[in-house]
């Protein structure tokens, strides 16, 4: 499946935090981070409907090595969209309401 990828604003921030804060840790980490989303999105654009949904259209791939972050997607109007990309010691009432 070959869809266009947007992230919402939210999301994106996130990932861009999440990229920062890795690289500030130790030097190249924010790049493998980056990495693992990239490879974890491409499984998911393959085969979109073997990952759990979570709440109406939205779904949920567990990054691989950063096991503590997930990415929630939604398919529609043929656009793969990443809700959030969600640190799982976050507030799960934050991610509830970006996923109405």
């Amino acid at each position: 499946m070959s869809l266009p990828v947007i992230f919402k604003p939210a999301a994106w921030l996130e990932f861009e935090e999440a990229v920062a804060w890795y690289e500030n840790e130790q030097p190249g980490l924010g790049r493998e981070f980056k990495l693992e989303v990239k490879l974890a999105l491409h499984r998911a654009l393959t085969n979109p409907e073997i990952f759990q949904r979570v709440r109406g259209r939205a779904r949920r791939i567990r990054l691989r090595r950063f096991k503590q972050y997930a990415i929630y997607f939604a398919i529609k109007d043929d656009v793969f969209a990443v809700l959030s990309v969600f640190h799982g010691a976050r507030n799960p009432a934050d991610l509830r309401r970006r996923l109405k």
